[in-house]
C-alpha cells in the first residue's frame, strides 16, 4: 500500500474541521483513506477506511444523508446543525489528500432561490433532491 504524501497545513485544517462537525468513532478524518457507503440493512451507513487498516463509522451516523453515486468519485452528504455538508471525493486523489477529499462545502444558513438541483441517493434508497 503506498505512504500517504504530507499535506499543506491548509488541507489539514480544512479536514480537520471534519472531526468537529461529523466526527468518526475513535478516529480522525485526517487518517482516513477513504470513505465508503454500506447497505447493511435497510438504511445506508457512511464508513471510513482508516491508514491502519480500521473501518470505522460516524459518532452520530444519522448525519449522514445520501450520497450521489456508487462510483468512487462521489459526493458525500451530510446535515450538519441544520445546514448540509457535502464532501466531493475523487479517486485521483489517492494517496494525495486525506481521504479522497477534493471539495468540503458547507450549505449557508441563507434562504436562497436554486434553479438547479442535485441528486443524491437518499440512505433508505429514495431520491433526494438538493438545491445546488
Amino acid at each position: 500500500m503506498p505512504q500517504p504524501q504530507p499535506q499543506p497545513q491548509e488541507s489539514l485544517d480544512a479536514v480537520s474541521l471534519l472531526d468537529d462537525l461529523i466526527p468518526l468513532r475513535g478516529a480522525s478524518h485526517t487518517d482516513v483513506l477513504e470513505y465508503s457507503v454500506e447497505v447493511p440493512y435497510r438504511y445506508a451507513e457512511c464508513y471510513a477506511l482508516l491508514q491502519d487498516g480500521r473501518k470505522v463509522g460516524l459518532m452520530e451516523p444519522r448525519k449522514f444523508v445520501g450520497w450521489s453515486s456508487h462510483s468512487p468519485s462521489r459526493t458525500l452528504l451530510f446535515r450538519v446543525n441544520g445546514s448540509h455538508l457535502e464532501l466531493d471525493v475523487e479517486e485521483e486523489l489517492a494517496g494525495h489528500a486525506p481521504g479522497k477529499i477534493h471539495n468540503i462545502i458547507l450549505q449557508a444558513m441563507a434562504l436562497r432561490c436554486a434553479n438547479t438541483m442535485k441528486k443524491f441517493i437518499g440512505i433508505d434508497g429514495d431520491l433526494l433532491l438538493h438545491p445546488a
